[in-house]
């Protein structure tokens, strides 16, 4: 499993890159451990560690106002936490913006207390008018690699929902 989450962590820092990402924040969570990772062992991104989400979509307002293309890399519960803050961005500030979420609490989550935050992730993101796609494996990866241009065209930020298959190889 190890090997296959590194896989699957190697493609959506690949990605990451050839979107021109190049700052990046992020709250750890169990499913991200192998692409937190590779964002900090690849050269072309700078990874800065928050206390709450809210702070890394901070962070990545900021990139963006010194010319830097920033992504947030968190679990779905701090995108519901920080969903002032991302309202705020997306509609009074219009900043743009990439967010690599965790989508915890699916068919293949095995922690009940996760359960609902599937329930509400979607519903959260279109009450506040933000776009986002689900990111079910591999084969989704051009997704994330497009992602930036749709934030710029946009000018507010985008959702990448991560499921399991996305982060470890053969997870359906």
């Amino acid at each position: 499993m190890a090997d296959s989450g590194k896989n699957c962590a190697r493609g959506i820092v690949a990605a990451l890159r050839s979107g021109g990402i190049d700052i990046v924040s992020t709250l750890p969570d169990a499913w991200l451990g192998d692409l937190i990772g590779g964002i900090e062992d690849d050269p072309s991104m700078k990874l800065i560690r928050v206390t709450r989400e809210d702070e890394g979509l901070g962070i990545c307002a900021g990139a963006w106002l010194g010319g830097h293309r920033g992504a947030l890399v968190a679990q779905n519960a701090g995108l519901l936490l920080s969903t002032n803050v991302l309202a705020g961005i997306a509609y009074h500030h219009q900043i743009p913006a990439v967010m690599l979420i965790a989508m915890r609490g699916g068919p293949f989550d095995n922690q009940y207390y996760h359960a609902y935050k599937a329930r509400v992730t979607e519903p959260v993101l279109k009450g506040v008018g933000i776009p986002y796609h689900h990111i079910n494996g591999p084969d989704d990866f051009p997704v994330i690699a497009s992602a930036w241009q749709q934030a710029s065209l946009f000018r507010m930020p985008v959702a990448l929902l991560l499921h399991r298959g996305a982060l470890v190889d053969g997870a359906a």
